[in-house]
């Protein structure tokens, strides 16, 4: 009878972890939503992008080596790519804007390829 709060507890201390996780690793410590509604969208959202990061790994074999890392662990590396690949291509935009040096823009396409198919 006397461990019975303890056991209780378990099932708060989830809770505790999930928020823990979505406002440090999930960036979602700038939303604030104060209606019933808002907080079941948010706690569907959640819930999809975390179902989504989980399953990415096993749907796409590109992925695959991120199938026994943390969420969080492959939503870095995630990110990690989608910026390069956004600098990249900012950058041979902006080469071909403004430089228009063929030897550059061809050099950076060939960069983005290679980048893109290391994911």
């Amino acid at each position: 009878m006397q461990y019975i709060p303890l056991f209780l507890y378990s099932f708060r201390w989830n809770i505790e972890v999930s928020y823990y996780e979505q406002k440090t690793f999930w960036s979602l410590c700038g939303y604030m939503v104060r209606s019933r509604k808002g907080i079941e969208m948010m706690v569907n959202l959640i819930n999809i992008s975390y179902c989504a990061m989980k399953l990415l790994p096993y749907k796409e074999e590109t992925f695959s080596q991120y199938r026994n890392v943390s969420v969080q662990e492959f939503r870095f590396a995630l990110s990690e790519q989608i910026r390069q690949q956004i600098f990249y291509v900012n950058l041979a935009k902006n080469i071909e804007t403004y430089i228009k040096s063929n030897v550059i823009a061809e050099a950076l396409k060939h960069l983005c390829w290679k980048q893109s198919s290391y994911l």
